[in-house]
């Protein structure tokens, strides 16, 4: 990876910055917190985003502002890539946006850890190390921040173990030999399983014996039953045989009884029959002698002739009726003349003046109009006297005649009641002569009925001892039966028991064979354990100290290298203990960091962080930042003459590109180029 430009917006004491940076050595200069190492944590931002801990957004974004960002610009195998990462404040305060990575052209918006994990990708670092919060290869192999190597040599050597380890990708040893002891753990857990599921195995096959012993015997007595059991069904099948036959036989008796008892039925009911034609034939005869008497006591009479009498009367008497109703109407029309003059009368008499001509009407006038009304109710009078006599006579008349009809309607019902008479003694008659045909077949009947009992007794009689025989074969058949029932009780109480230990012996050889195959699993498992215990640890162990042997072989002699570069001194020397801890020996006398001076120790971090970077490039092949280095204030404390060894080490390094920040001018004199970062009003600027 090279670096080619970086812009940064409302980033610390930033607010609107392009840097450019060669190839070659790159001294960033400038005093005391002008803004100098916020360049190469804006790069490690644009790279691998905030973190809370080591570099949190909180830090970055300047103050007052609302948004910011970075956008980076590298060369990584001869690919130009462009990442951009912003920072908004909010009320929840500030966190990272969605950003981009440009390759080549090709723009990929991404969230902050997806751009983190496609950055991993392009510089090759280790997968497993995207979600830790240190960027540790990046720290120890491009940029380290001031004081951060100091206090990595000052921490506890387990820590400092652990960080190389991650760092160098060995920490999977350890992990390899704790997940070993967690796999371990499940194994023993799983043998103690195993060894109490197995632990009643012996019993299970001694049990196992035993029901097979049971159901061997049981075999024996159902061999012995089974012979028993046939000659038994034999026996009861020709017994049945021959009780069908008498079953048969009483069938069939029974079935001439019941004949019989048809027979005597029938018989009763036609003797109930002829008795009860005998009573109702001598009715019939006293009802016929009776009706005969009475009808000649009656005579013969015509219901024809009545019939012609009855409406030669009706007709009279409708004509009398209209008759009366005529005289009705006359009586009424004289009734209303009556009234109509002496209304007229009445009214002449009183009047004086003529309604309509207005004229005195003249008493003479009035005396002939009177004489004329009395005249018409006096002939009014008269025939309605007339009339009145007519209308009685005519209605004397007809009382006669209605007394006349009902007479000759009683005669008429008479007539019809003598021939209803004579009728029915004709039907009492046909009636007599049906019933004594029927007599006869009835008779008839009887006799047939009592020549049929005589046969089917005759065949009853000679049967009489069927039933006694029949009785005798079906108590055998019954004892018969019973036997069979027996022995296949006992039979199939035999197989039921063999069937039952038959389930309980499969079950129990599923059980064993589930349980021998745990016993197999607990051996493997034992073996298991036994060759992770005592041999796959003691590898890994192994492996994890050949490596670790490898790196601190070459972490050693580097370290001591550069140290003398940085120091020629006689009396003081450098080396690295099995722990990575560096060991200090002064006038032949082995000391401790703190005891030396401040350019002795920065000598002792810069050696260390030098070599460190040049293990881990050779070590872990596959990342792509050896081409970088960044150095942030590495010669805190040096000389004249040690900053004179710093223009030999990067000689020695011949890196493709170095970035020192440092405020030392003399540095100047042996770089490719200079930067110089001012700040004005709280505000950095690059010159």
């Amino acid at each position: 990876m090279l670096l080619k430009s970086i812009k940064l917006n409302n980033i610390r004491s930033y607010l609107d910055q392009k840097i450019d940076f060669p190839l070659g050595s790159l001294l960033l200069s400038g005093d005391i917190g002008s803004g100098k190492s916020t360049i190469l944590l804006a790069i490690e931002f644009a790279l691998f985003g905030s973190k809370p801990s080591e570099l949190p957004a909180s830090s970055l974004l300047r103050h007052g502002k609302t948004e910011g960002s970075v956008e980076f610009n590298f060369e990584l195998e001869g690919k130009n890539i462009i990442v951009k990462r912003n920072l908004k404040r909010s009320k929840n305060g500030i966190k990272q946006e969605i950003g981009y990575i440009i390759t080549d052209g090709v723009k990929k918006e991404l969230s902050p850890v997806e751009m983190k994990s496609q950055i991993f990708d392009l510089l090759g670092y280790p997968k497993d190390l995207v979600s830790k919060g240190k960027d540790l290869i990046y720290r120890y192999t491009v940029y380290t921040p001031q004081e951060e190597m100091k206090r990595i040599l000052a921490e506890d050597k387990d820590v400092r173990l652990n960080t190389l380890r991650k760092v160098f990708n060995i920490d999977k040893y350890k992990k390899i030999r704790e997940n070993s002891s967690i796999f371990i753990r499940s194994v023993k857990e799983k043998k103690k399983e195993f060894e109490g599921f197995i632990s009643d195995l012996g019993e299970k096959k001694k049990e196992l014996d035993s029901m097979n012993k049971e159901i061997f015997d049981l075999d024996e007595k159902i061999k012995i039953i089974m012979p028993k059991a046939e000659n038994a069904k034999e026996e009861v099948r020709k017994k049945r045989e021959n009780i069908s036959i008498y079953e048969d036989k009483v069938n069939e008796l029974n079935r001439l009884r019941k004949s019989l008892d048809i027979l005597e039925l029938e018989l009763n009911n036609n003797l109930s029959i002829h008795n009860s034609n005998n009573k109702t034939i001598s009715k019939l005869n006293e009802q016929i002698t009776e009706i005969e008497r009475d009808l000649e006591k009656e005579g013969k009479i015509t219901a024809e002739n009545i019939k012609e009498k009855i409406n030669e009367t009706e007709k009279n008497i409708k004509n009398f009726h209209e008759k009366i109703d005529n005289i009705k109407q006359k009586l009424n029309e004289n009734n209303i003349n009556k009234s109509r003059s002496e209304e007229i009368i009445n009214t002449i008499s009183d009047i004086e003046r003529c309604p309509l001509c207005l004229q005195n009407v003249e008493h003479d006038h009035k005396n002939t109009i009177n004489d004329r009304e009395k005249r018409n109710i006096s002939n009014a009078e008269e025939n309605i006297k007339i009339y009145s006599e007519k209308e009685t006579e005519i209605r004397n008349r007809l009382d006669d005649l209605e007394k006349e009809k009902e007479n000759l309607r009683k005669a008429e019902n008479r007539a019809e009641l003598v021939k209803l008479k004579t009728q029915n003694v004709e039907d009492k008659k046909k009636e007599k002569s049906n019933m004594e045909k029927l007599h006869e077949e009835i008779k008839e009947k009887i006799g047939v009925i009592n020549t049929k009992k005589i046969d089917l007794n005759k065949k009853i009689d000679e049967m009489k001892n069927v039933e006694g025989d029949y009785k005798k074969i079906k108590e055998g058949f019954d004892r018969a039966l019973d036997e069979e029932k027996k022995l296949d009780i006992e039979k199939a109480g035999l197989e039921k028991e063999n069937e039952s230990l038959t389930r309980i012996i499969k079950t129990l050889e599923g059980e064993i064979g589930k349980k021998s195959k745990a016993k197999e699993k607990l051996s493997y498992l034992a073996e298991m354990q036994n060759w992770l215990e005592n041999y796959f640890v003691n590898l890994m162990t192994t492996m994890e100290r050949h490596v670790m042997l490898q790196i601190y072989r070459e972490f050693n002699e580097l370290f001591k290298t550069w140290f003398n570069i940085l120091i020629e001194d006689e009396t003081i020397s450098v080396r690295l203990d099995d722990e990575f801890t560096p060991v200090i020996e002064q006038n032949g006398y082995e000391t401790y960091v703190e005891n030396l001076s401040g350019g002795e120790k920065t000598a002792v971090a810069l050696s260390y962080r030098l070599a460190l970077n040049k293990v881990i490039n050779d070590m872990v092949v596959d990342i792509k930042t050896g081409d970088i280095l960044m150095l942030d204030e590495p010669t805190d404390g040096f000389s004249s003459e040690q900053l004179d060894k710093v223009r030999d080490v990067l000689e020695q390094l011949n890196m493709r590109q170095v970035v020192i920040v440092s405020h030392e001018s003399k540095i100047e004199s042996f770089v490719d180029k200079v930067i110089r970062i001012g700040k004005e009003e709280h505000v950095s600027k690059a010159y």
